[in-house]
């Protein structure tokens, strides 16, 4: 269901609006004490619902001394890029990512994000879609979404999409967990790089249904 934002959730939106195409950066726990991590004070993106924001919430854990750098770059027709990184302590905890790209075909962007590590061996990972034309996977500790996307106006000549990844640093928790809430994050997260890119006759993303 869709949250409601309060006065300290919009002033975060308010300086990412002023940030888009740049980077900001956030200081969760300045005095140093452990806390519960959330994506509004964090990666705000992705909070846009009571079940992306508690997948979030279980995958970041807690910790103190949490520090966030958002950046996210659109101004170019034919190029995209959105990034979240989470440091607990001075070591990262989670990490969300998109390109505009062009991978291929689906079973080509998978191969490639296996044979890079950016998502775990063929053996422990497991399909979802989100929809009919969006495909994702997700192992024990990340999860990527592949989303067809041309941008408004683009003039790529290669059929273009969006890499969607979100990958949980520290490894730590339940496989299956983590799994699951990695998928709901790369959901959300990739509602808004479809809005963030201007795709063009998006679809309408479906929930994660496991295949």
């Amino acid at each position: 269901m869709p949250r409601q934002f309060t006065t300290t959730h919009l002033a975060v939106a308010v300086a990412l609006a002023l940030v888009v195409g740049g980077t900001a950066g956030y200081l969760l726990d300045p005095g140093g004490s452990d806390q519960k991590i959330s994506a509004d004070g964090t990666c705000p993106q992705v909070g846009t619902s009571d079940s992306a924001a508690a997948a979030f919430s279980r995958l970041a854990g807690s910790g103190e001394n949490v520090h966030s750098t958002v950046t996210e770059k659109g101004a170019i027709t034919n190029s995209y890029h959105y990034s979240c990184s989470v440091q607990v302590g001075g070591s990262g905890r989670i990490l969300l990512d998109v390109e505009l790209a062009q991978s291929g075909s689906v079973g080509d962007w998978q191969a490639g994000l296996e044979r890079n590590g950016d998502v775990g061996s063929k053996k422990d990972n497991k399909s979802f879609t989100l929809g009919k034309s969006v495909s994702g996977v997700a192992s024990p500790f990340s999860a990527a979404v592949y989303v067809p996307c041309k941008p408004v106006g683009s003039k790529l000549t290669v059929k273009p999409n969006l890499s969607v990844e979100v990958t949980k640093l520290d490894r730590g928790g339940d496989p299956n967990t983590n799994r699951s809430d990695a998928a709901q994050v790369a959901r959300a997260l990739a509602a808004h790089a479809q809005a963030g890119a201007h795709c063009e006759d998006a679809d309408r993303l479906g929930p994660v249904k496991w295949t």
